[in-house]
């Protein structure tokens, strides 16, 4: 049960975003290039692949006795395998991610060692509140600006004024 739990949750999620992006209007005055069906299409499938891994990555079976009846090197080896199989996996879900980023139009990240993640906006929300009670008026607005963007809202400038804010991220 527990070896499909994962495989289904990222399918669910992926599954949730897909529909989402294919629910957007796509006229959004221009700012996000237009994938064709067939790109999106190419998107999905990769998505699939991705999931096919998923469903077919090694299960590393639990020990019977637990890590105590283990010697130090089998508990060792034990560690080394279940981090190359956490290695793949997020490897799986990182190209799930970008795949579902370009379905969304967003750009891939272009600094090396950047990852694509999953945040609850209500984490975010409540990063944002504690930003404003410190009085951390930047920090509490670009964390608002994240919390309108992965809710899908458009960002109002009121009170900006075109301070050039907009080219930070």
């Amino acid at each position: 049960m527990k070896k499909y739990l994962i495989s289904t949750v990222a399918f669910l999620m992926v599954l949730a975003v897909v529909f989402a992006a294919f629910g957007q209007p796509e006229s959004r005055s221009g700012r996000r290039p237009r994938m064709s069906r067939e790109e999106r299409l190419k998107a999905i499938e990769a998505i699939e692949i991705q999931l096919v891994k998923l469903k077919e990555a090694p299960q590393i079976p639990r020990p019977a006795g637990g890590f105590s009846d283990m010697s130090e090197e089998e508990r060792t080896k034990f560690i080394e395998q279940m981090r190359k199989v956490r290695q793949e996996q997020q490897k799986v879900f990182q190209t799930i991610l970008a795949q579902v980023y370009r379905l969304q139009g967003r750009r891939p990240p272009e600094e090396e060692g950047v990852q694509y993640v999953i945040v609850n906006t209500t984490d975010l929300k409540s990063m944002q509140e504690s930003a404003t009670k410190e009085k951390a008026t930047e920090t509490g607005q670009l964390i608002e600006r994240l919390i309108a963007r992965a809710s899908g809202q458009r960002r109002s400038r009121g009170g900006q004024g075109g301070s050039g804010q907009r080219g930070q991220r």
